[in-house]
């Protein structure tokens, strides 16, 4: 008898719960599709803001109301190598003695190291390094030194890296012995050159900004007020001013408990120096914020003649397979949980150059035309009341009918 009435109680709560948590609803419209294939949908600050940065709330649905599939793509700043061949003049072989191949290094660059990329070979080779201005005259590098050759088990070739101290000869020659095996097969010369890819950052535009100076502490605030949650990455300054240098932080109202008393407090989240020899562009790790202050440490200073101050994201894509002249909606709701679709098995990162399209009238639904967000009664405040006073007097009569139970049992 008693657990079943513990059962009852349970099945309430589930049911007190599960109509009092209504998920907040966001449409947006797709831009018309012109042709089959993959697309990427930037997500916008608003679209994140309406998501709380949970991208698991978002959908993507055809104009069946059927969902289509769609990957998340992060992009970020990537250092990649990309190999720069160097011309070989020339390629001279002595029967039984030495293969020389001649180099020239047009760029004047100091290098201390080449790539050889060779075919596919099982030899080990010793090898010296000489440098020339003129190709006449030739000094010495390296001597003696042994190629490491590793065979490729996917392509026909191998890569080896020979390294030597820095110079900056226009000439080079290699020298590779052939006394003990037969000559290798050098394709090509080259290096490898480092570049930094930056993905261009979106700006925040939510943000109101009121500045203001006190005088007391000899600094600047300006507050910066939204109204909902962004995630900033990064937060950068266009300075008018000359010869300054400024300590700042950046600093977010917090709450704690003090006993049974709320109390709220300054916390820094960040600090950095504002100089006029720099970008003044500064990254903001897992910062998630609608409210904040900026404030800078003037000392006997002026205050800084600052232009702007803008709010930054790094852009997040979705990657999705969209029909020609399909209309589509991006979707959100907070009562979604995340979706798992097999297309995440089909699309990697080295999908580049794919066409973009943007999401058009995003907006709660409650904006929208007043017809389709009607609410039928269980939808209601009223009807929630009237649920929640429910639960109370069910829960109540229960309890007492419980104690009474137990009360029998004890005589």
């Amino acid at each position: 008898m008693k657990l079943q009435k513990m059962k009852k109680y349970s099945f309430l709560l589930v049911f007190f719960i599960g109509i009092t948590c209504f998920g907040q609803n966001y449409k947006g419209v797709l831009e018309l599709i012109k042709k089959d294939g993959f697309h990427k949908i930037m997500l916008t600050s608003d679209i994140r803001a309406a998501s709380k940065n949970n991208f698991g709330f978002i959908r993507i649905k055809d104009s069946s109301n059927q969902e289509v599939p769609y990957v998340l793509k992060y992009q970020s700043d990537r250092l990649f190598a990309t190999f720069l061949p160097i011309p070989i003049v020339s390629t001279t072989r002595i029967k039984d003695s030495v293969t020389a191949i001649l180099i020239e290094n047009k760029t004047i660059k100091k290098r201390t190291n080449l790539i050889l990329q060779i075919a596919n070979t099982a030899i080990s080779k010793r090898y010296n390094l000489l440098g020339s201005n003129d190709a006449v005259f030739w000094f010495g590098i390296t001597s003696n030194k042994i190629l490491n050759l590793k065979n490729s088990t996917n392509t026909s070739s191998t890569e080896t890296s020979i390294n030597f101290p820095i110079n900056a000869y226009k000439f080079l020659k290699i020298e590779i012995s052939d006394k003990n095996s037969l000559p290798i097969n050098v394709l090509g010369v080259g290096v490898y050159e480092n570049n930094f890819f930056s993905e261009e950052s979106i700006l925040i535009s939510n943000f109101n900004q009121e500045i203001s100076q006190i005088k007391e502490r000899k600094v600047t605030q300006i507050k910066f007020t939204a109204t909902n949650y962004h995630e900033i990455n990064s937060i950068s300054f266009d300075v008018k001013s000359a010869f300054f240098m400024r300590n700042v932080k950046i600093i977010a109202k917090r709450t704690h408990k003090i006993k049974k008393r709320a109390e709220v407090y300054d916390e820094v989240i960040s600090s950095f120096e504002l100089s006029s020899k720099n970008e003044n562009t500064f990254t903001l790790n897992n910062f998630y914020e609608k409210e904040f202050i900026v404030e800078i440490d003037n000392q006997d200073n002026p205050p800084l003649e600052i232009t702007a101050i803008k709010l930054l994201q790094k852009p997040i894509y979705i990657i999705s397979n969209l029909k020609k002249n399909q209309k589509y909606e991006l979707q959100i709701d907070t009562s979604f949980l995340k979706p798992s679709y097999d297309l995440g098995n089909f699309v990697s990162d080295t999908i580049l150059n794919i066409e973009e399209v943007s999401v058009i009238n995003f907006l709660k639904e409650k904006n929208k035309d007043s017809k389709i967000i009607e609410k039928a009664f269980w939808q209601t405040p009223i009807f929630m009341w009237i649920c929640i006073i429910f639960v109370g007097l069910l829960i109540v009569y229960f309890a007492l009918d419980l104690l009474k139970d137990i009360k029998h049992q004890e005589k």
